[in-house]
């Protein structure tokens, strides 16, 4: 099982209001980075239940085009 998931930020603006949506939503906090081109989501226990393209998908059905899933550690 993953124990973090990443985004890379393809358009700032909009990622940003998707994120800050995706973290109200779902209760994840991204780890403390000074990287502005992608924000990293620890995982654990109930974490792993979380539905992150449905969810991503409820706020903007074009999330894609605003940040990309990157691969999971």
């Amino acid at each position: 099982m993953a124990s973090t998931i990443s985004f890379a930020i393809k358009n700032p603006a909009e990622a940003d209001r998707i994120l800050d949506e995706f973290e109200e939503r779902t209760g994840l906090e991204p780890e403390s980075s000074d990287d502005d081109e992608r924000r990293v989501y620890p995982l654990s226990g109930d974490d792993h239940e979380v539905d992150v393209v449905q969810t991503l998908t409820d706020i903007d059905e074009d999330w894609a085009e605003h940040l990309a899933p990157e691969a999971q550690g």
